[in-house]
C-alpha cells in the first residue's frame, strides 16, 4: 500500500535531523579555536567568521535528504494519479531528468542548504559584533561561539554553531541575565521556555543572594540551553524543509502528468488538509478542507500570504506560515472531465450511469 505524504515525512524526518546535527558536529571539529581567538583579538569579525569554516558542503547529507524528499514527492503524485484516474490514463513515473524537475531539485536541496548556512553565518556575525562591545576576552567570546570541549567525549558542547539569529539572540540574552547579578534580570531568565528547568533552583539561590549565578553552574546552564536550542533548530529545519520538498515534488509530478497530456489541468483540484491538533496555526486550521483549482494558490486568512501547497515560500509566504507546518495537500481528479475528451457521447452516458 502506497504511503501518504504524512508517512513519508515521518520516515524521512529522523534521518534529516541526524544529518543536520552531524554537520554541526563536523563544523565544530574542524574549527581551530586559536584562529578564531586571534581574529577577535584584532577586532576582525570577517576573519573570525572565516575561521569558523561555515561551508555549505558540511550539510551535503542534509542536501541528499531534501533531494530524496523531492523525488519521493514526485513518485507519490504519480501513484495518487494512477489511483484517481481511469485505468491506463496516467502511465510512467516521475522524471527527475526533466529540466523543470532539475530546477526544483536544485531549489529544494542545494539552495536550501545554502540558505541554512547563511542564516547561521548572519546570526554569528551579529553575535560577534555584540560580544565585541563587551569587556569579555577574545577567548571567552570564541568559546561562547564554538562551545566548550567535553573532555570525556572529546566533542564541543553548547555554543552557537548551527543556530539562527533568533536563537542566538535568545541564548545571548539568557547569558547576559545569568551573568548580571541583577535579581530582576535573573527572574526574567526563569520565564524562558528554552531553559533547562533542572537548574532553576541554582538561579533562585543567586537571586536571593543578589549575585550572578556561579560560573561553573552558569556554564552548565548555558550549554544545556544551547543544546536545546540546537535540537529545536534541527527539528524545525528537518520538518519544514522536508515538507516543502515533498510538496514541491508532488507539484512537479502533477505538472509532468499534465504536460504529457495524461490529464488536463482543469480536471485537478487540490485540498488543504490541516493537521488536527492544538499546534496547528489558526490560518491553516481555517483553510482545512478548502479546495482550489490546480494552479490557484491558497490565501492565508490571517496574513494574506499565498501558498500553492503547505511549506511553499515561492509566492512570498513568510516564515510564520511555513515553519514546523504539518499540513498536507490532497489531490482530487474529476474523472468525467478527463473522459469527455476520450469517449463518445454514448460511452460517456454509460459511464455516468454506472457511477
Amino acid at each position: 500500500m502506497a504511503k501518504t505524504l504524512a508517512q513519508l515525512l515521518d520516515d524521512l524526518e529522523p534521518a534529516a535531523r541526524r544529518a543536520f546535527y552531524a554537520a554541526v558536529r563536523a563544523i565544530r571539529s574542524d574549527i581551530t579555536l586559536a584562529r578564531v581567538e586571534a581574529a577577535l583579538a584584532r577586532g576582525d569579525i570577517p576573519g573570525a567568521l572565516d575561521a569558523l569554516n561555515l561551508e555549505a558542503s558540511f550539510f551535503r547529507p542534509l542536501d541528499d535528504m531534501l533531494r530524496q524528499a523531492v523525488l519521493q514527492g514526485g513518485d507519490h503524485a504519480f501513484e495518487e494519479l494512477v489511483k484517481l484516474t481511469p485505468r491506463n490514463t496516467v502511465l510512467g513515473r516521475f522524471d527527475a531528468s526533466n529540466p523543470r524537475a532539475v530546477d526544483v531539485l536544485a531549489r529544494f536541496s542545494a539552495d536550501r542548504v545554502v540558505e541554512i548556512t547563511e542564516a547561521t553565518r548572519e546570526g554569528l556575525r551579529t553575535a560577534l559584533a555584540s560580544a565585541m562591545e563587551t569587556d569579555a576576552s577574545p577567548r571567552s567570546v570564541a568559546l561562547d561561539i564554538v562551545g566548550r570541549l567535553n573532555r570525556s567525549t572529546g566533542r564541543r558542547e553548547g555554543g552557537m554553531i548551527g543556530l539562527n539569529s533568533q536563537r542566538i539572540e535568545w541564548l545571548q540574552s539568557a547569558q547576559s541575565e545569568l551573568r548580571s547579578g541583577d535579581p530582576a534580570q535573573m527572574r526574567n531568565y526563569l520565564t524562558r521556555k528554552s531553559r533547562d528547568r533542572r537548574f532553576d533552583g541554582a538561579v533562585r539561590r543567586a537571586i536571593r543572594a543578589g549575585k550572578p549565578v556561579p560560573s561553573e553552574v552558569r556554564g552548565r546552564i548555558e550549554r544545556a540551553m544551547a543544546s536545546r536550542l540546537l535540537r529545536d533548530r534541527g527539528e524545525a529545519i528537518a520538518r519544514t524543509e522536508l515538507l516543502g520538498s515533498l510538496h514541491a515534488g508532488q507539484d512537479e509530478g502533477l505538472r509532468q502528468a499534465i504536460a504529457k497530456g495524461q490529464l488536463q489541468a482543469d480536471q485537478v483540484t487540490v485540498e488543504w488538509d490541516a493537521s488536527a491538533d492544538k499546534f496547528t496555526r489558526l490560518s491553516h486550521r481555517a483553510m482545512d478542507g478548502e479546495r482550489r483549482p490546480y494552479g490557484q494558490p491558497f490565501v492565508s486568512p490571517i496574513t494574506g500570504a499565498m501558498l500553492r501547497y503547505p511549506g511553499d515560500t515561492g509566492l512570498g509566504a513568510p516564515a510564520a506560515e511555513v515553519i514546523n507546518c504539518r499540513c498536507h495537500l490532497r489531490i482530487r481528479v474529476d474523472k468525467i472531465t478527463g473522459l469527455r475528451n476520450r469517449l463518445t457521447a454514448e460511452e460517456l452516458a454509460e459511464v455516468r450511469a454506472a457511477m
